[in-house]
């Protein structure tokens, strides 16, 4: 048989073989799941066709789908081109990056150079790729940067994984240098990898030919054993894979790590992680993702889609890229859990193992199942005449390895061997038992129940004494140093002596105790008290009750068990562990949490829900699985994680400032950069979570100050535009890859004021201003008294001058009134000559019409008129009486001179007074105003309507007419003086004086009022008891009173 056939028969029947171990292959770890979390476009990713991923310098994760380039540093959501637009948003085929944080993407032919990720200064450049002629399709494959940060590629060719051509990217192109070093200018390449640690380039050629490329020299490596694939694990040592076959690549050598018991196609795709596993997806079924570490093959149970890539990063974590499933994330060193999928039942809620070391677990409806090397498995041999389904979360031990079991209201408390389950005597007619204690010094046990405590003998298990206890739901049972047992419930807690038949009893409401449920009492090696409760984590150091960690365990704690030097805490939310050794030794509270963001899949632990089996495994059920992890992989995690507060950085310098008992900073230094501590300066996905506050202490406030900030996953934090003063800086971790101290860390500094805010310079201006000020002063105190000296001088003189104008404005002020007076009455007698006017014209027209007896009787009422004139011409008011006398008269002689043309209406309400006062012929001004200029050029005539009435405490005074308007009577006032309403006026004005209540006068044109109307509306309004004028209270009063005109209604016949 020829050598090259023999040696593919070797490998098939060794792929045969491993296939056939493989597919046998059950141990206690095949049925459980490792925790995982799963990304996809809700999570930001650009798509779920995942093709690359890389880590670069700075430990974030870039992640290639065939949508675009995403990358991830720990925070949600992913980034990608939505928040940064520049970034491809193509098939990404190619990943890689330099030491100095400069990432590179392939994109068919275009290359991206990208720098400055997550701040402002981001920096992406294009740049295109010219492949040259006969490529098979223009994209990269192997695409990896040296330790002198120059690329090295090949192009994709027509056979999986394999390159086409080596090129180097120098001075922004891509260079074929394939015909430089290889004598086949198409050479083709299974592999290209940057041996960054030997400082050179390995290179395996398709005929499995390893080849190292070393100062632009290149050398073939005879290693013996023809390679498939060269793979780098994240510390940068580099493997070669034969067949199924793992080697490492030291130097010139080759040095055999072992083979794989699976076929070799299950390797197409693989990894290498920190501790020389690799890590691959099964090819048949449900293409689970495994792994082999040279010992054993570990099934993560968690399937996939086809995969593209696998990547282990600087954590050892595994991240597995599928085709349509996008990102998992793998932890292969942390927790497990098992699921229904792993035979979990649901309401599984203790765990125990039995002496057997069989693992049991206890489930309320379900009963007890147990742990089989193909996952949990419902078992029956515990009945043996006792069918139970309903178990309590209270699964105890005692000193002998046997599980004590609680079951369901009225079922009683059981001891179980692994063999046989006995039942306590008496507690089936009990209604709720959780607390138990193993006594052993005393050859009892002792059960709290709801009413009573029960004490049975070790061996024989016979009910020995029932000792009454008030009623309440007892949850745990422990022995203090002192030799005082502790009795913990859900309202009050008891101590008890051992003896007799007595209780004291500790309230929360007394003040007894701190807290009102225990949930759970541990007595460590120190002789204290450690206390889960309904309101955190307590000690009892026998002096003082002491919170621990309450800025962080706020809620339920279910239990709290003692693991070497930690202290395993279960909550309502999730695991802690607390560091017990530095709690003693420095008074500092170090703790881990965990929960699903680091591989701690289950929600709720239930009370009393831990064991640590004889194998070192740590069990703990949740309300949705029961999570397990090896005792020293929880212990490696466990590390102390570097915390605080690093460095200052002025931000306009670029100058680091070294943190400081006391820190003081120039004016200039308000623009900071705080540098925070991180375990691993080079994987951003460890980062600690940090809050931060900053604090004024000189008393200013400063609105943009908040309290603590919202957490923050980068190690980064800014201040901008600070003002001068003293300032407190306070960060405290939320969560870290490990264990954190609770205390915060706590910075002062100072910024000093500029130099017009100092001290000195205040001081200064006020020197000089206190300076200034008294000079001013003094010299203002010379000048004020040379004024004050003339303004002495000038004060007599003016008051000279004073008192004789004061005599000459009395004597003005008593001829302003005398003229005033005259005044008045002056523009009251104009009346006169108006009125006659009217008159002899209406005398004319009766005389025309020859007429004597009229003209007589007319001229009698002329006289009458007038003689009314003469007696009150000095006077400017009359009373109403008087002026409706006047204007009955006056109507009379229109009706002389008009006939039927004009009807008058007059309307006076009977409660008007007669005596009241108003000016002189105001009522005959308005109808001698209505007749001349409303009707008289109306040649049908019409009617004038006055009306007088009372108006609350005003007198209402309406003269209306239906003549031609304002608007045409203003083409007829030839023969008008205009003076009858100015005159009017001027006498309200007057009146006005005099009194609070305005009188006024209003002329309204009715046409432009109303649709269809004629005329105009005269109006006037006056007090009803009006205060005159000084002058008409002295004139003399009427001679004989008036007669008050009726409501009539007239008109000429």
């Amino acid at each position: 048989m020829p050598v090259r056939q023999l040696v593919h028969a070797t490998r098939y029947v060794a792929g045969l073989l491993a296939g056939l171990v493989f597919c046998g292959w059950t141990t206690d770890g095949l049925a459980q799941q490792f925790a995982d979390r799963k990304y996809g476009v809700y999570d930001g990713l650009s798509y779920v066709h995942v093709r690359q991923l890389h880590q670069d310098a700075l430990g974030r994760l870039w992640i290639g789908t065939i949508f675009g380039l995403n990358v991830y540093d720990g925070t949600l959501p992913i980034a990608n081109h939505r928040r940064y637009p520049m970034l491809p948003d193509m098939n990404v085929s190619g990943i890689t990056s330099t030491d100095d944080g400069i990432v590179w993407a392939n994109a068919n032919n275009r290359l991206f150079q990208i720098n400055g990720i997550g701040t402002a200064s981001l920096i992406v450049r294009e740049h295109h790729i010219d492949y040259g002629v006969g490529v098979f399709r223009h994209r990269m494959r192997f695409l990896v940067a040296d330790h002198e940060r120059r690329l090295w590629f090949t192009a994709e060719s027509k056979l999986d994984h394999v390159g086409h051509r080596l090129y180097c990217w120098v001075g922004g192109k891509a260079q074929n240098v394939t015909g430089r070093f290889f004598a086949n200018p198409e050479q083709s390449f299974r592999g290209v990898l940057a041996d960054r640690i030997n400082k050179r380039l390995l290179l395996l050629t398709d005929d499995r030919r390893l080849w190292s490329l070393q100062n632009n020299r290149l050398t073939e490596l005879h290693t013996g054993p023809a390679l498939d694939q060269l793979l780098l694990n994240p510390a940068g040592r580099v493997y070669g894979l034969s067949g199924t076959t793992l080697y490492r690549i030291d130097g010139q050598s080759l040095q055999k790590l072992y083979t794989v018991p699976v076929p070799a196609d299950y390797l197409s795709i693989c990894a290498v992680g920190l501790n020389e596993e690799i890590a691959f997806q099964r090819q048949v079924d449900n293409r689970n993702i495994c792994w082999y570490d040279g010992k054993s093959l570990s099934h993560s149970h968690r399937s996939s889609s086809p995969i593209d890539h696998l990547l282990f990063d600087r954590n050892g974590e595994l991240w597995v890229a599928s085709s349509s499933d996008g990102l998992y994330h793998l932890r292969l060193s942390g927790w497990r859990y098992f699921d229904e999928s792993e035979g979990w039942v649901k309401g599984t809620c203790s765990v125990g193992e039995d002496r057997t070391g069989a693992i049991w677990f206890g489930s309320w409806g379900n009963g007890l199942s147990r742990l089989t090397p193909h996952g949990i498995t419902v078992d029956s041999t515990y009945f043996r005449g006792h069918l139970m389904r309903y178990f309590r979360p209270s699964t105890q031990h005692d000193a002998a390895g046997n599980i004590v079991f609680s079951a369901g209201d009225n079922d009683g408390v059981f001891r179980f061997d692994g063999r046989v389950l006995q039942q306590f005597p008496g507690t089936d007619t009990t209604d709720i038992i959780t607390a138990f204690y193993d006594d052993v010094p005393r050859n009892r046990y002792l059960l709290a129940g709801s009413g009573a405590l029960l004490i049975y003998n070790r061996r024989t298990m016979k009910l020995t004494d029932r000792i009454p206890l008030p009623t309440d739901e007892y949850n745990t049972i422990e022995q203090d140093k002192a030799g005082t047992f502790w009795i913990g419930g859900a309202y009050k807690t008891l101590l008890w002596d051992g003896r007799g038949r007595k209780f004291r009893i500790l309230r929360q409401e007394e003040g007894t105790l701190p807290v009102q449920t225990v949930r759970e009492i541990q007595r460590d090696n120190h002789g204290n008290l450690w206390l889960a409760t309904n309101q955190g984590l307590w000690l009892y150091d026998h002096k003082q009750y002491r919170r621990i960690a309450a800025d962080y365990i706020q809620k339920t704690i279910t239990y709290c068990r003692f693991l070497n030097k930690y202290l395993i805490i279960g909550t309502l939310e999730g695991l802690f562990v607390m560091d017990r050794q530095r709690f003693y030794e420095r008074g500092e509270e170090w703790v881990m949490y965990f929960d699903q963001e680091n591989g701690f899949r289950g929600s709720q632990c239930f009370f009393k829900g831990y064991w640590r089996d004889t194998k070192g495994r740590l069990w703990i059920p949740t309300q949705n699985c029961v999570m397990m992890i090896p005792e020293t992989q929880l212990i490696e995690q466990l590390k102390p994680v570097p915390a605080g507060i690093c460095s200052f950085r002025d931000l306009r310098t670029g100058q680091r400032i070294d943190v400081q008992a006391d820190m003081h900073l120039n004016p200039n230094q308000n623009d900071l950069e705080v540098t925070l501590l991180e375990p691993d300066n080079h994987n951003a996905l460890t980062n600690s979570t940090y809050s931060y506050r900053l604090e004024r202490l000189d008393g200013k406030p400063d609105p943009t100050l908040a309290e603590w900030s919202a957490p923050v996953k980068q190690n980064i934090i800014t201040f901008r535009n600070l003002t001068d003063g003293r300032y407190r800086l306070t960060a405290r971790v939320l969560r870290a890859n490990g264990l954190w101290n609770t205390r915060p860390y706590v910075q002062a500094f100072q910024i000093a004021p500029p130099w017009w805010a100092t001290w000195w310079f205040r001081t200064w201006v006020i020197v000089s201003v206190v300076v200034g000020l008294a000079f001013w002063r003094i010299r203002q105190v010379r000048t004020v008294t040379r004024r004050r000296l003339k303004a002495a001088r000038t004060q007599r003189r003016l008051a000279q001058l004073e008192a004789e104008a004061a005599h000459k404005q009395k004597q003005l002020a008593e001829a302003s009134r005398q003229r005033a007076l005259l005044e008045l009455k002056a523009i009251s007698n104009q009346i006169d000559p108006h009125f006659v006017s009217n008159f002899l014209m209406a005398v004319q027209s009766v005389a025309f019409e020859n007429d004597p007896e009229t003209i007589v009787e007319y001229l009698a009422k002329f006289g009458a008129i007038f003689r009314n004139q003469l007696t009150s011409r000095s006077r400017v008011f009359w009373t109403l009486g008087e002026e409706l006398e006047f204007v009955n008269n006056y109507l009379d002689l229109e009706r002389v001179r008009f006939g039927e043309r004009i009807r008058f209406a007059v309307q006076v309400a009977p409660d008007v007074p007669m005596q009241t006062s108003l000016p002189k012929m105001l009522i005959q001004g308005y109808v001698s105003n209505a007749i001349k200029h409303g009707l008289e050029n109306k040649p049908e005539g019409g009617t004038v309507q006055l009306t007088v009435r009372l108006d609350q405490e005003r007198l209402y005074i309406c003269v209306e007419d239906d003549g031609v308007g304002l608007d045409q009577a203003r083409q007829y006032r030839r023969r008008s003086t205009g003076r009858g309403l100015s005159i009017n006026e001027a006498v309200l004005n007057q009146l006005n004086e005099y009194n609070t209540l305005r009188s006024w006068q209003q002329i309204t044109d009715l046409a432009k009022t109303k649709a269809g109307g004629v005329g105009v509306r005269q109006e006037a309004s006056l007090p009803l008891h009006p205060v005159l004028p000084p002058e008409e209270a002295s004139d003399d009063a009427p001679a004989t009173e008036p007669k008050p005109m009726s409501d009539t209604t007239s008109a000429l016949a």
